[in-house]
């Protein structure tokens, strides 16, 4: 499925677009109702009997109705859960470490029409491509991400921010360093520049949905990129 859903040696994915980071919740709040989801899902949801997945949605709409929103028009699908078990780790951060993503998707319901039980309905779930999907290097980004992220909560940061993509490719092209490039000799800078993203807590619970209300600054590249991740201008990272 591409960089939602990366190749499967990679043991995350992104579930951004479907509202999940939309909620104010912390970290640890994150992983129990996915965690939730995905059990009452296995114990209520039997795909030979469509209706359950009405039952389903009905019931952890209610369950979740009082959550927070950031942005009270983005819908947050309780469809979302976890599609594979855990795999250990080390850091005491928490974290999510298993593939997220669609519960009801066609390739585990073996039905085309199945997200038609959605909120969005087939049509949508499976046209929607996010702005970082839809980039013309998205399958670098892909492995780049894959390599940086060690959970699906990263990965989904990495994934759905087009906003920092953005800088990070006008930043690589205002040095003249060409596109043919950037994944390898540039690829150091790249992570590095990733890295003072989470450092900085820069952009990190997103929906894809975000759009940019006013024009880009009139300033170089480095400088809207150093402002971006709160450095200053001249910093020797970048």
């Amino acid at each position: 499925m591409g960089l939602c859903q990366p190749s499967a040696d990679v043991p995350f994915s992104c579930g951004a677009c479907c509202g999940l980071f939309n909620l104010e919740l912390k970290p640890d709040q994150f992983r129990t109702l996915l965690k939730d989801r995905t059990e009452t899902f296995k114990e209520s949801v039997d795909f030979s009997k469509p209706y359950t997945m009405a039952e389903f949605r009905k019931v952890r709409e209610e369950a979740e109705k009082n959550f927070i929103k950031k942005d009270p028009l983005t819908y947050n699908c309780p469809f979302l859960g976890m599609l594979t078990e855990e795999v250990n780790g080390t850091s005491p951060d928490i974290k999510v470490r298993s593939r997220i993503g669609c519960m009801i998707h066609p390739v585990y319901t073996g039905d085309p029409r199945s997200q038609n039980y959605s909120f969005y309905g087939a049509s949508i779930c499976q046209a929607y491509d996010c702005r970082n999907k839809e980039r013309n290097f998205a399958d670098e980004w892909e492995n780049v991400f894959s390599e940086f992220a060690d959970d699906s909560f990263s990965y989904s940061s990495l994934s759905s921010d087009y906003r920092s993509i953005d800088l990070i490719e006008g930043y690589l092209t205002e040095k003249g360093i060409p596109s043919s490039e950037w994944f390898t000799g540039s690829r150091e800078t790249i992570l590095n520049i990733l890295k003072i993203k989470f450092e900085q807590n820069i952009s990190l619970w997103n929906t894809s949905f975000e759009l940019d209300m006013e024009s880009p600054p009139p300033i170089s590249w480095r400088e809207r990129l150093a402002k971006w991740v709160g450095l200053e201008s001249d910093d020797p990272r970048l």
